[in-house]
């Protein structure tokens, strides 16, 4: 889980080409806003282009979430996949219930 605050970019993973982004992610791994406020599970990932998103299962009520790839801004740990929390509510794609 990552939930070091002390500069959470250090150890980011991140990716020039979404299908590499797409090809590391994996059911299983945990799902983070970016403010490490909101947590899921990763249960699949869909499509494999810029069109591709993450279908996750959020802890605090179970509810199914679906999270465009693009709002991914890191990989901690190869483990833990980090998104864009405030674009996310904002912008009211990804981190509402599917």
């Amino acid at each position: 889980m990552c939930t070091d605050r002390r500069d959470p970019a250090a150890d980011a993973a991140t990716y020039e080409r979404v299908e590499d982004l797409i090809a590391v992610l994996k059911p299983g791994m945990d799902l983070c806003t970016s403010d490490f406020t909101g947590w899921a599970d990763i249960e699949s990932i869909h499509g494999a282009d810029e069109t591709a998103y993450i279908a996750a299962r959020k802890r605090d009520g179970g509810a199914l979430v679906h999270v465009p790839v693009d709002m991914v801004i890191g990989i901690h740990h190869d483990t833990c996949v980090r998104i864009d929390r405030s674009r996310a509510t904002i912008d009211r794609q990804g981190w509402e219930v599917a």
